[in-house]
């Protein structure tokens, strides 16, 4: 596409940046399909969740970073704001969907539902890239996909 074609096509930068961000979260969420698809149980799918999200940050930091500036953006667009609700929103369904799998096993887990658990392995999962990002040999970092796995683990084996 020429360059003087891309205010047709997108309006603006915003409608650039959500026609990205729309692309990555089709990336992502289909890896994530694809992987938590073979799981048979609650703990097998947050193990590979865990080992996805560490994956796709090695394997493709330039997709992390992306997310990254696009949150920051977010901060400083009132439009694109809402787009990053959205993405939000989809990628925590997306997830909650995935590690509930067939609605067989118990919804809750520590007295929390499926979506607390799914943005509290979001927010762990984009702190831990950040601290990745920004210093890839501080060797403390990537074990904490590890940790997450553990402690949510630990929580559904613990479960009254």
């Amino acid at each position: 596409m020429a360059l003087s074609q891309l205010n047709y096509y997108f309006v603006n930068k915003e409608g650039l940046f959500a026609a990205v961000l729309k692309m990555m979260t089709r990336e992502y969420t289909s890896g994530l399909e694809e992987r938590m698809g073979k799981c048979h149980s609650f703990v097998e799918r947050i193990t590979v969740l865990a080992a996805y999200n560490e994956e796709v940050l090695r394997e493709n930091t330039s997709l992390y970073k992306a997310f990254l500036e696009f949150f920051n953006f977010s901060m400083w667009s009132e439009s694109f704001k809402a787009e990053m609700v959205g993405f939000i929103a989809n990628i925590s369904t997306a997830i909650e969907v995935q590690i509930m799998g067939d609605g067989g096993e118990r919804s809750q887990i520590l007295q929390f539902p499926p979506a607390v658990i799914t943005r509290l392995i979001l927010a762990a999962s984009f702190g831990l890239s950040i601290q990745y990002l920004l210093d890839p040999k501080d060797t403390r970092i990537l074990p904490g996909f590890d940790a997450i796995r553990s402690v949510i683990e630990l929580s559904a084996r613990n479960e009254p």
